[in-house]
């Protein structure tokens, strides 16, 4: 009976709120549009992100799986054709391309020989990678930000518009009375909590989804240096050694002529 009776206060009092968005002004109108379409657009960058970072993590885990099993080894890496389709992948292709510009692949003995230090240069490139990750991420919390500063204000605005217009009536009414005073303040009152509505789940999401780039952040910087190590084990510069020899010899034979 108990649950009965609470459903019909629910179904009533949403009936009466959809009424009283019907017949609100025109500026309240607006302001209920504005925060419908924000909102509609904030769940929708809420329900994507979820779906993501979901198979981000789990694709990024058989990633890091398979570059384990292989112990990180970049001509076996390169053979399996890895597709850049999560982040620990795509800063491993990025590292390969940039090294494939600096070094040659040996596959017969399995090592990567170059002519000079590549490491610097391989350090550089991850870091870039990780920022462009980062900002693949972070797209759509500046959205989520605006949403949550820009929804209360709204509701605001319809509030003090709705009180303004609620002033106006009682002066040119002789008998004020609850009745003609209520629908008024609670349309008022109706934009603020629609936009409260609206902006809270905004910072909710910005604050996870923030919370979340972090992490991925952290493990592509412990994954750079996984990368970073397995590389400069199977580097072999071999003329860069003998390079300071061939510059000493040409000092010395100048010395004697």
């Amino acid at each position: 009976m108990n649950g009965h009776l609470f459903q019909w206060i629910i179904i009533n009092q949403l009936g009466d709120t959809l009424r009283q968005m019907r017949e609100s002004s025109f500026l309240a109108t607006f302001v209920y549009t504005s925060l419908f379409v924000l909102s509609v657009i904030t769940w929708g960058l809420i329900i994507k992100k979820i779906f993501d970072l979901r198979a981000e993590k789990k694709r990024a885990q058989l990633f890091r799986q398979l570059f384990n099993k292989l112990e990180g080894n970049i001509i076996a890496l390169s053979q399996e054709g890895i597709l850049p389709a999560n982040s620990p992948a795509r800063l491993f292709v990025s590292a390969y391309e940039e090294l494939r510009l600096w070094a040659t692949l040996d596959r017969e003995r399995n090592c990567i020989i170059a002519d000079r230090p590549v490491v610097p240069a391989l350090e550089r490139t991850l870091d870039r990678a990780i920022e462009l990750e980062k900002g693949r991420w972070e797209r759509g919390t500046t959205f989520l930000a605006t949403t949550a500063s820009v929804s209360p204000l709204l509701g605001l605005l319809g509030t003090v518009w709705g009180v303004f217009l609620t002033f106006q009536r009682m002066g040119m009414e002789q008998n004020i009375t609850l009745q003609t005073v209520g629908p008024g303040i609670s349309e008022a009152l109706l934009t603020t909590v629609v936009g409260l509505l609206v902006a809270i789940p905004a910072v909710f999401a910005h604050n996870g989804i923030l919370r979340a780039v972090r992490n991925i952040e952290t493990e592509l910087e412990s994954f750079s240096s996984e990368i970073i190590n397995h590389f400069d084990r199977q580097i072999v510069v071999g003329a860069y050694r003998k390079q300071p020899e061939k510059l000493m010899i040409r000092k010395k034979t100048s010395v004697v002529t």
